[in-house]
């Protein structure tokens, strides 16, 4: 056993709050604290938050052992979303903005003008504040701030310039700054854009170590600045917990359905068309096969209109479920669809859920997911041009599903992508 270290984490997005980036220090500290470690959690009262989505069950996944801390907040999205209405607050992966929308460029203009980085800084000094009673009262000397939100990371700065040496600052991106996709629509000015670049070039800098999920993210962030060295990083991916697929064995995929399924967030910058396309020309060439489309989560209104374009009454949309539902459902799907930007050296949080399931994969974008989904067999990826390949692979998979064969994946390569192993990663860091 390595030698007890405590360590303080600092995340904006903590159960109750719901989402995809709820999931990494939820399980690492999880595991950390399996590992021995005395682990601390500071986040925003729920009561003050605005979390893009809540999700109750969450809370049963906190280890016993984690002390959760909680700070009060100003929170200006909750002040001006009665102004210009929820549905026009944007909304995770911003999936929910018309550019168009007079509204929701009001908000977008508001956000990256008066709140830099995000609208989630009304946190920062009350959590400064509540972070350094945490740390002289418990003797921590390990502080790892996550974001997004990356106002989260002016938390650990001002930290480290009231602590200096004191303090071991461990910065975790699971997403990139200024080079974030979405980052265009948020209509910066020369002048935000810049203040922007600059904070995110000093937490690069005065950090004393960066833990990021792939080789894209980390190249990402070392053309910021000249003046830090690769071996500052740490490649940490996100990954599964075997806990959350316990009820494997027991959910099977449906019998009378061919259903494809697709969990989580979808903007319009995803660009997933071609397999709405393949998947529509399936349903046609086969009118009596019983192929369902399923999606559960937000997908914007245009894409929407799309795949109901393709498919009709074969589509079906649902809103967001806690998390063991959503594992229900990608248990009870023959093929799940994963979009990636097709980028090497980033994979997506959600493909080690899916290899996890076991399910077919049918990934739009190639990138380091098709290097994981090739070496656990669970699948297939496709650049957005091969429609007519997707085409053969789904048909491939139909007819399995008439014939009544089973699906099987390389379980043994799975094992080395678990929150378990990444977790022994985290703590070689600490001191």
């Amino acid at each position: 056993m390595n030698q007890k270290k405590k360590v303080l984490v600092i995340a904006y997005y903590w159960p109750p709050s719901g989402g995809a980036g709820v999931q990494r220090w939820l399980k690492l500290t999880k595991y950390l604290c399996k590992l021995g470690h005395e682990v601390h959690v500071l986040t925003v009262d729920p009561k003050q938050a605005s979390y893009f989505a809540v999700d109750e069950s969450l809370r049963q996944d906190i280890h016993p052992d984690v002390k959760v801390h909680l700070s009060d907040s100003f929170e200006p999205i909750n002040i001006y979303s009665k102004f210009v209405g929820k549905k026009n607050v944007p909304t995770a992966g911003y999936s929910n903005v018309d550019e168009q929308h007079w509204k929701q460029k009001l908000v977008s203009g508001i956000r990256s003008h008066l709140f830099i980085p995000d609208p989630r800084v009304g946190w920062k000094n009350h959590a400064v504040k509540k972070a350094l009673d945490i740390i002289n009262n418990e003797n921590i000397h390990n502080v790892i701030t996550t974001s997004p939100p990356h106002s989260t990371q002016l938390i650990g700065l001002k930290l480290k310039k009231k602590l200096k040496e004191k303090l071991n600052w461990i910065v975790d991106f699971r997403d990139p700054w200024t080079d974030i996709y979405y980052y265009p629509l948020l209509q910066h000015s020369k002048i935000s854009h810049q203040i922007n670049l600059s904070l995110e070039r000093k937490v690069i800098e005065q950090s004393d170590h960066i833990i990021t999920v792939g080789e894209g993210f980390k190249s990402s962030f070392l053309s910021k600045t000249n003046k830090v060295k690769p071996t500052k990083f740490e490649i940490i991916s996100n990954a599964f917990d075997p806990d959350d697929f316990r009820m494997k064995d027991e959910v099977k995929p449906e019998k009378d359905v061919f259903l494809a399924s697709y969990i989580g967030t979808v903007s319009d910058t995803y660009e997933p068309e071609i397999f709405f396309e393949a998947l529509g020309q399936l349903a046609n060439d086969f009118p009596d096969a019983p192929i369902r489309f399923k999606a559960t989560g937000v997908v914007s209104d245009r894409l929407q209109h799309f795949i109901k374009d393709k498919l009709g009454n074969k589509a079906s949309f649902h809103d967001p479920v806690p998390h063991e539902e959503a594992v229900h459902a990608m248990l009870k799907s023959h093929v799940l669809l994963l979009i990636t930007p097709g980028i090497e050296g980033t994979i997506p949080g959600k493909t080690f859920e899916y290899l996890a399931s076991g399910r077919r994969i049918v990934s739009v974008g190639k990138g380091d997911s098709a290097k994981a989904i090739e070496k656990c067999k669970a699948g297939k990826a496709f650049d957005r041009t091969e429609t007519k390949e997707l085409y053969t692979y789904l048909k491939e998979a139909l007819m399995d599903f008439k014939a009544k064969k089973e699906f099987t994946t390389n379980y043994e390569e799975l094992k080395k992508m678990s929150w378990d192993y990444n977790a022994t990663q985290v703590a070689k860091l600490l001191k």
